[in-house]
């Protein structure tokens, strides 16, 4: 405080201030103030669009007087009413007006305090510096009464004063501030009193306080297709983007972002984090979502009504905030071509109809099964169960029917169209459907089978492929039409036209083959399993109430007997012709070797019938009895088999084959005693021949259960010219053999052991150059292809396919140590 004189303080300088304000505020000047507030609360109002705020200060101080005074320091308290208010949102300058009072007391050197109750309005500009700093300033007016403690004397007078302060934000609401005043009050005409005041509060934010919505906005800004059957694949991948804006006056932190779709999501999702999001700034992000499998309930397009909630801080104080959201979804069946692996999720190894079907045919392929490993005329396993399946469908009456409202031709062309595919079990229901359902289908089959499958797209079709399990080098260099398989991942694989509903599965392979090959560069391959890392398979809940009807089981064992003897037509069609040839070019000695060679191929292979023509055709002798008894035995009757067994034996007793059907034919009629004590003679007789069937000397530890046609097929023996060589160096009376004369003999031997090598060779129908180095006048040994190639690729009509070659042409055979070749084959 700094007083004119010291000698004003008393009770004369009490009398003198209730003219202060009349002398200093004349009525005219007092009148020019209105325009001006009322400006300022026009401006004021004017901002009511903009960022308000409504506050109260609470705060203890000091008051120090300032000059030469009689007064020491002293201390006091205010309050504050305050209302602050910028032109923009989240801008960083503030205007306001503040309202208040308060007192403070000094005292007196020579005598008691005086205390002194003031009130004032003021205007004030703020700047936020920082989040959580602001600076302001204050200039204010007002009235003050004081009064001294040793009389009741008290006066009315002006003061004048401003402000520098600084808030340091807690949390949006609460705020500590550090201000210091200078205040100057008027005493008299002549004298005032001036204080610097320090004051230490708190400022709360009541419209903050009472705020119940937070000043965060979201919006959806894009829309994804949803699709129930992909719903694990929206765990990783957008169904939909949003944008989300700060609205509130500071850098909101930790912005979690939630997505939830009520009975669809068993919680809400946190999808994204954004760290910091600035005042007023925006960001999009793709919305994810973890659905169950409800959503495979949904029979119907629907709109659902979703919710996106944001957690976050604002400073300190963790605020939330629920939006909600519009979201599509489709129904169950409904799909988009805009990538070719999302049908994978339709395929399903669970589907109960697919695997009620598939074990089914595959229980009875089981019982059918021809070689499928070994020997040069097996078929694969796969293959032989896709048959299965492929002649099980065709008896059940599935059909290859085109929907006109969702043809795969047209769909796929438009990435964005929607088509409507069906689960396996509504195939099976609806016994048909289009290229991309029976695919669906097939493929979950043979998945239920362990047999690993993969669709083929070509422009305007989708059809499917299947593991052959052999490897792209038995494919290529073993397999009998290696130009028909795909090779992908090191694996053989079986391109299957499954539209072809009424065709033989041979027809359908070739097909199949052709369609990639015509496609070239503008075919896709997606083996099944790696679009599953993508595009999850889902099984439908209700799918077990449509289960298929079993084709009759005789009409399927007639279906895949027959296909199966189409196929192995096909694949011994090279050597048959080769046998056939020999059969009219030889006399009739070696013709009947040759017949009966030609016989126990079509009987290797499980082509019965064709078996015993060709057999039946050969005057009766040991080896001809013998294949007979095979034949029989594989049919399961066991009567004819031992009489056709014993038969053999009698004509030649060494004929190890025979012994060995005898051995077999009595385990499977429960004389295991007979079964024991010809398998001891043929232990004796070929030991290591006795090691491949060792269940028939352990019957009295273990009884094995019989034999189904499969396993009595893959494991019969058939006589051949190869065997009948063997048998005659085993036999003591080799030289009295009633099979052939001694000089037609003497002609088998050398033609086996040492044939005429051919210097060249013309291509048939089914060869490859495997196949032709195989041969026992070309070299024997099928690794030796490549030499043949060398020599002729000059020829080939594809210059570095050695797979390439054409029927009738003519191929040139080196010798490979000099030895003598003429002739062409």
């Amino acid at each position: 405080m700094r007083l004119a004189t010291p000698a004003l303080v008393g009770p004369t300088l009490v009398g003198k201030f209730p003219a202060l304000l009349a002398t200093q505020f004349p009525a005219h000047k007092r009148c020019r103030i209105f325009p001006v507030l009322i400006a300022f609360l026009l401006l004021s109002a004017a901002a009511a669009y903009g960022e308000n705020s409504i506050a109260l200060r609470l705060s203890p101080g000091a008051a120090i007087p300032l000059g030469d005074s009689v007064f020491v320091p002293g201390f006091g308290a205010a309050g504050l009413a305050e209302w602050a208010f910028s032109l923009k949102p989240q801008s960083r300058f503030f205007s306001g007006l503040r309202l208040g009072g308060g007192f403070f007391q000094i005292a007196v050197e020579t005598g008691s305090p005086i205390v002194f109750t003031q009130g004032k309005l003021g205007l004030f500009f703020q700047w936020r510096a920082l989040d959580r700093l602001s600076l302001w300033v204050e200039g204010n007016g007002g009235i003050f009464t004081y009064n001294y403690s040793w009389d009741d004397t008290a006066d009315t007078r002006l003061r004048l004063g401003g402000s520098l302060g600084a808030d340091f934000h807690l949390t949006p609401a609460i705020a500590l501030y550090a201000a210091a005043d200078y205040n100057w009050h008027s005493i008299t005409p002549d004298s005032s009193l001036t204080t610097l005041g320090i004051n230490l509060g708190v400022r709360l934010d009541l419209l903050e306080l009472l705020r119940k919505e937070t000043r965060v906005a979201g919006e959806k800004k894009t829309q994804e297709s949803v699709f129930p059957v992909s719903y694990a694949w929206y765990e990783n991948n957008p169904l939909a983007s949003v944008r989300v804006t700060n609205q509130e006056p500071t850098a909101i932190n930790d912005v979690q972002l939630s997505f939830y779709l009520e009975r669809y999501m068993g919680q809400p999702t946190l999808f994204y984090t954004i760290p910091l999001l600035k005042p007023g700034e925006s960001v999009e992000v793709p919305v994810t979502a973890l659905f169950n499998e409800a959503m495979m309930d949904l029979t119907e397009n629907i709109t659902a009504n979703a919710s996106l909630r944001i957690d976050y801080r604002a400073l300190s104080q963790v605020k939330q905030a629920e939006l909600p959201l519009q979201m599509p979804i489709y129904h169950r069946n409904a799909m988009s071509w805009d990538d070719d692996r999302r049908a994978a999720s339709f395929v399903s190894s669970q589907d109960p109809a697919a695997k009620f079907f598939a074990r089914h045919v595959q229980s009875i392929t089981d019982t059918r099964l021809r070689p499928f490993k070994g020997s040069p005329e097996r078929i694969p396993r796969n293959i032989q169960y896709a048959l299965g399946l492929f002649e099980a469908l065709k008896v059940y009456g599935i059909n290859y029917v085109i929907d006109p409202s969702s043809s795969y031709i047209e769909l796929s062309e438009n990435a964005s169209s929607l088509d409507t595919l069906n689960y396996p079990y509504q195939t099976l229901y609806y016994r048909g459907g289009d290229c991309d359902d029976l695919s669906i289908l097939f493929c979950s089959m043979l998945e239920v089978l362990g047999i690993d499958t993969a669709f083929i797209t070509i422009p305007g079709h989708i059809y499917m492929a299947f593991d052959s399990g052999l490897t792209e080098e038995e494919g290529r260099e073993q397999f009998f039409l290696p130009d028909d398989l795909i090779y992908q991942g090191g694996k053989a694989w079986v391109p299957l036209e499954i539209t072809q509903t009424a065709a033989p599965f041979y027809q359908a392979w070739r097909t199949g083959a052709q369609e990639w090959r015509d496609a070239g560069s503008e075919g896709s391959f997606f083996p099944m399993q790696e679009s599953w890392a993508r595009y999850k398979p889902v099984s439908v809940s209700d799918a077990a109430d449509k289960m298929p009807e079993l084709p009759d089981e005789d009409s399927l064992i007639d279906a895949i007997e027959e296909s199966l003897n189409i196929y192995a037509g096909f694949l011994i069609r090279p050597r048959t012709r080769e046998l056939e040839g020999q059969i009219a070019a030889s006399s009739s000695g070696i013709a009947m070797v040759r017949r009966n060679d030609l016989g126990g191929l079509y009987g290797k292979t499980g082509m019965l019938l064709n078996a015993e023509t060709e057999l039946s055709r050969i005057p009766s002798n040991a080896p001809v009895a013998l294949n007979l008894g095979n034949i029989a035995f594989v049919r399961g009757h066991y009567d004819d088999a031992e009489s056709l067994y014993r038969e053999s034996l009698e004509r030649e007793p060494e004929n190890i084959l025979a012994r060995l059907g005898l051995a077999r034919t009595c385990y499977e009629q429960g004389d295991y005693a007979g079964a024991e004590r010809e398998y001891r003679y043929l232990q004796e007789a070929n030991p290591e021949l006795a090691e491949q069937y060792p269940y028939l000397g352990i019957w009295r530890e273990t009884l094995g259960q019989p034999l189904s046609y499969s396993d009595r097929l893959v494991t019969t023996l058939w006589m051949d010219a190869q065997w009948q060589l063997e048998t005659n160096r085993i036999a003591a009376e080799a030289a009295e053999t009633e099979w052939l004369t001694e000089a037609e003999q003497t002609a088998v031997e050398q033609e086996e052991e040492s044939p005429a090598l051919a210097a060249f060779y013309r291509v048939v129908y089914g060869d490859s150059l495997v196949r032709i180095a195989q041969r026992g006048y070309i070299y024997g040994d099928w690794k030796q292809w490549r030499r043949i190639y060398e020599a002729n690729k000059a020829a080939f009509p594809r210059r570095g396919d050695p797979d390439f070659i054409l029927p009738g042409m003519i191929l040139r055979i080196p010798s490979i140590n000099g030895e003598k070749r003429s002739g062409t084959w």
